[in-house]
């Protein structure tokens, strides 16, 4: 009985391992207000980032789920996308944007200390 209750708590600590690895950690319209995006500019980089995800063979399905929001009166939408995700839309943005330009410069900054 006990080895059967110690089971399970494996199983459930490894489903909630899993649920916080895959978890959104960003949303594309909050990326998209920061980053002040055109919804075609969006369209192109998320574009790129998810080939990037693909040949870098990651599971698209996990890193960027489609949602749909209702706001304003209007069906919406909007993109869960974990932090994977959220790092390769920055890095496939148009980094002549300003905001674009400073967000790499961020992720690069925190992966090397100088």
């Amino acid at each position: 009985m006990l080895q059967t209750i110690d089971y399970l708590e494996e199983i459930l600590a490894q489903q909630h391992r899993t649920e916080a690895e895959t978890s959104p950690d960003f949303y594309a319209s909050e990326l998209v207000e920061m980053l002040g995006y055109t919804p075609e500019g969006l369209r192109t980089a998320l574009g790129r980032a998810m080939q990037a995800c693909a040949a870098l063979r990651m599971p698209v399905t996990l890193n960027f789920r489609r949602i749909y929001c209702w706001q304003a009166g209007e069906l919406t939408e909007d993109w869960q996308l974990s932090r994977l995700a959220g790092y390769l839309l920055i890095v496939n943005s148009d980094p002549r944007n300003p905001a674009v330009a400073q967000a790499q410069w961020s992720f690069f900054r925190r992966s090397y200390s100088f």
